[in-house]
């Protein structure tokens, strides 16, 4: 598993659960989110001066991608580009990439993505409870997709390099040489190794304790959960958003108004704009009394502030 520069791993993963199925926890220096990594994906980077790539941040993830794309392709998969960095297959994901400056150099990382340990991502988050668990088990299967899903014949990993590298060479209009790694850029690689994995590096980051979570499943898509007051003391929510409405909604059944509503809600909520005025029609069908309609109003409240909580918003 690869932290965020920002997370807090305690929060973010069960630390126990990776130990026990030793599945190597390191932080990276970039920020994001926590993502799986095994011998089933296949990384490219690039490393240039920034001087050498396009100005504009979306220009330059078009550039890097093009080549990827058009990999897919030659392979049999109909990839496109989703901005803004982003490949997508049927809307599903297949390619995520990420950039970032290091010293002088501008570097754009992307993947192949062949197979995918689903269970392993899922178990090894920390979670709430099991229904954000199968949530977002329920999300990460509708939203990713790899070759092994899309090709009857995948191809071997050495056929998809080769055609990158030819792609490659098509689209820079440059031939590519091939190298290898200096003994001292190895050394130099084995000692950021040991620190990003370094129990000082992993747990630098502490946030104080909370009692709601947000995972992102895929661009514009994120589970999160919250608690709002109720008349049994606390009731609790999960919502799953696609962009700016609400595709899934769970209540959890605490109150009698839960237990009598709960159903109702969670159907006529699904679709919804994540906007005041939009909820409110929306219930407004329900013929409620005055201690009803104020947890209805706390359930609103709640959700609006679910929505905040995204990244960007």
């Amino acid at each position: 598993m690869c932290l965020g520069y920002f997370q807090d791993s305690e929060e973010e993963l069960d630390m126990e659960y990776c130990d026990r199925h030793n599945l190597q926890v390191i932080r990276r220096e970039q920020g994001g989110g926590a993502v799986y990594i095994d011998s089933n994906q296949l990384f490219v980077q690039w490393i240039f001066h920034p001087d050498k790539l396009p100005l504009n941040v979306a220009q330059r993830f078009r550039l890097f991608t093009e080549p990827i794309i058009e990999t897919y392709k030659k392979l049999g998969v109909q990839a496109y580009f989703y901005p803004v960095n982003d490949v997508h297959v049927n809307g599903k994901k297949i390619v995520g990439t990420g950039a970032a400056r290091i010293g002088e150099a501008e570097v754009v990382t992307g993947n192949f993505l062949f197979d995918f340990d689903f269970e392993a991502m899922i178990k090894a988050l920390k979670v709430p409870d099991e229904g954000f668990r199968n949530d977002f088990a329920e999300s990460l299967r509708d939203y990713l997709t790899t070759i092994n899903i899309e090709l009857e014949d995948p191809p071997a990993e050495e056929v998809v390099k080769e055609t990158y590298v030819t792609v490659c060479e098509k689209v820079l209009g440059r031939k590519l040489v091939p190298g290898e790694f200096t003994d001292k850029e190895i050394q130099k690689m084995k000692s950021l190794d040991q620190k990003m994995q370094s129990t000082e590096w992993l747990y630098q980051y502490r946030k104080p304790g909370k009692n709601t979570r947000m995972v992102k499943v895929h661009a514009g898509v994120y589970v999160g959960t919250g608690t709002y007051p109720n008349i049994s003391g606390q009731g609790s929510l999960r919502v799953r958003m696609n962009g700016n409405r609400i595709e899934r909604l769970s209540i959890k059944r605490t109150s009698d108004f839960s237990k009598k509503f709960g159903p109702k809600l969670e159907e006529i909520l699904t679709g919804a704009l994540l906007e005041h005025e939009d909820l409110s029609e929306r219930t407004s069908v329900l013929n409620l009394n005055n201690p009803e309609e104020e947890e209805i109003k706390h359930i609103l409240e709640e959700i609006i502030e679910i929505s905040r909580r995204k990244p960007g918003t």
